[in-house]
């Protein structure tokens, strides 16, 4: 629906060509003009961080997903306080991104016949085999060399930001997900 540029994917997949997109925002007086960041910044954080600049308060009785970037837009920095960012396909968590690592725990687009070759909304996932496929997406952002067998350790710090994840579950469960094929009697 798009083009992804050089990044692997598009629109409603878990790829970074589909998840990835630029942003634009003008504030006069506050953000100078031609301010540039490559910060990973989730649509997430956008309430925590217009919170922050409207002077309001987050909610405390639930898990916040998202940071505070106000340092970003304002470009007090360049990076940001975000380096890491869990993908989903409904309620299944398919993804890590760390740093410039992009992790897949779930095969996206296996190789075959029929849906599981289409792209996009329509395309599909498999399970794997126990090892998660890890890509550099700064240096291959299309994601065709697999880079697991020689930065391993890799996993080490997503597979942390998943268990930190895991762990709010037990105390803010997240609501179904959204399935509009799947019909109930109001009554």
């Amino acid at each position: 629906m798009g083009n992804s540029g050089p990044f692997r994917g598009e629109l409603g997949e878990a790829t970074e060509g589909a998840i990835r997109t630029a942003a634009i925002i003008r504030w006069p007086g506050h953000i100078k003009p031609s301010t540039t960041a490559y910060a990973m910044f989730s649509i997430m954080d956008f309430l925590p961080t217009f919170a922050n600049v409207v002077g309001g308060k987050m909610p405390t009785d639930r898990a916040i997903d998202g940071v505070d970037q106000t340092d970003v837009l304002l470009g007090t920095t360049a990076i940001g306080h975000r380096d890491t960012l869990l993908s989903f396909i409904g309620a299944d968590l398919v993804a890590a991104r760390w740093k410039q690592w992009r992790i897949y725990f779930t095969d996206i687009h296996p190789t075959g016949i029929g849906p599981q070759r289409q792209p996009g909304m329509f395309s599909s996932s498999a399970p794997m085999a126990g090892y998660p496929k890890i890509y550099n997406i700064e240096m291959d952002p299309h994601e065709d060399l697999i880079v697991g067998a020689m930065f391993g350790w890799v996993s080490g710090p997503a597979l942390k930001t998943v268990d930190e994840y895991m762990a709010t579950l037990k105390r803010y469960p997240n609501p179904p997900p959204p399935n509009i094929t799947r019909f109930r009697s109001g009554g």
